[in-house]
């Protein structure tokens, strides 16, 4: 049986500002860039990983991602609610490896860490910008 935790208003915020992103990005699914962008805007943990991530190489980064079919995944709406974003798979595998992490609530700093641990999986936005996995976790864990 899965557990299920209750989202906190500072991850459903960081995820609605992630589908923003994603849309201004001209991205069609919400993807680990986008989550990253908007944990760097995330008034809990954005301070933590400006210490470790360049927003500019963020946003200059090149890397290819498999969108795939993320209907099965998770969709959050834009901040305005008027348009809905579903998870590209490997943003769908960084949500669950956040939670993974939770024991009452799922917050900013569980999907920061999901984003770490995903990246030792697989290659992505962090090898594309070149930040080492370990130096994200540290940052946050500093917390």
């Amino acid at each position: 049986m899965t557990e299920a935790f209750p989202l906190s208003d500072d991850l459903l915020h960081a995820m609605r500002n992630a589908a923003r992103k994603s849309i201004e990005l001209r991205e069609p699914v919400i993807t680990p860039r986008a989550i990253l962008l908007a944990l760097l805007d995330d008034a809990v943990v954005g301070p933590a990983l400006t210490t470790v991530v360049n927003r500019d190489k963020v946003l200059a980064a090149q890397f290819e991602e498999s969108i795939g079919s993320p209907d099965d995944t998770l969709a959050f709406k834009t901040p305005d609610g008027r348009t809905s974003l579903w998870l590209s798979r490997e943003a769908y595998a960084i949500f669950l490896e956040g939670a993974q992490r939770v024991q009452e609530r799922y917050t900013s700093k569980h999907l920061a860490l999901g984003l770490a641990a995903q990246a030792r999986l697989s290659p992505g936005i962090l090898s594309a910008i070149r930040v080492d996995p370990g130096a994200l976790s540290e940052a946050i864990y500093k917390l």
